[in-house]
């Protein structure tokens, strides 16, 4: 093959595309405006940390950062424009607070509600019945606050910005409920039962005593999925 028959490549048009080398210092000044613009919005907010963000407040993060990039590095974005669609998004935060708080409706809206995912160690119906919640992450939460089973648990809700509030059970109160160890969860059982023993639905952690052979329906939510309950005690 004939190497001087190939394209050699524009090493200016491969970094810099269309544009001159000077318009690096250009983006280096965008990028400082866009990053005071947004450091001041976000200080507007009021909020410390990303997990006390509602789904509201991070589209708007979102958001101001999709405007803020276009003006950091698109040449035929102006500076001005841009600007001026951070304000109005800064502006429109303040107008949806103002009715956040003037308007219990229009929270529950915007916001959502806090869910109750656990009552008494057992899901609450409306838990049971929606099929599109992954208890992964919820699962990774309840273990954070020392919870090895759910029977344990008193009351666990889902808030609207993603943290779980847990209120946990006396010792005395405890009862068996559904593992929620990693190690326990990937054991699932539909066809047959092994052994003697405590198992839990998984669908609503109910739990029961089963004798080894064929899986029964779950008496509470007909469900045929089961696992290895737990009745452990706080240590």
């Amino acid at each position: 093959m004939d190497l001087s028959s190939l394209d050699i490549i524009d090493a200016k048009a491969f970094f810099l595309g269309q544009d001159e080398w000077v318009f690096l210092f250009e983006v280096v000044v965008r990028c400082f405006i866009s990053f005071v613009i947004v450091l001041f919005a976000l200080r507007l907010t009021g909020k410390k940390g990303v997990r006390q963000l509602t789904v509201f407040e991070l589209v708007i993060i979102l958001t101001l950062g999709s405007a803020a990039g276009d003006m950091g590095f698109y040449k035929d974005v102006g500076v001005l424009p841009a600007v001026l669609t951070i304000i109005c998004i800064i502006l429109f935060y303040k107008l949806v607070t103002w009715l956040l708080i003037k308007s219990d409706k229009f929270e529950r809206l915007i916001e959502g509600q806090p869910v109750t995912i656990i009552r008494h160690g057992r899901y609450t119906e409306e838990v049971v019945k929606n099929e599109n919640i992954s208890f992964d992450e919820f699962f990774m939460e309840l273990r954070l606050a020392g919870i090895e089973h759910l029977g344990q648990i008193k009351y666990a809700i889902l808030e609207v910005n993603g943290d779980v509030s847990v209120f946990k059970r006396a010792p005395e109160e405890i009862t068996p409920g559904l593992h929620i160890l990693p190690d326990k969860m990937k054991k699932f059982y539909t066809d047959y039962y092994p052994a003697d023993g405590l198992y839990a639905c998984v669908c609503c952690g109910y739990t029961e005593h089963k004798k080894q052979g064929p899986v029964a329906v779950c008496k509470d939510c007909e469900g045929v999925k089961w696992s290895e309950g737990c009745d452990a005690k706080w240590q």
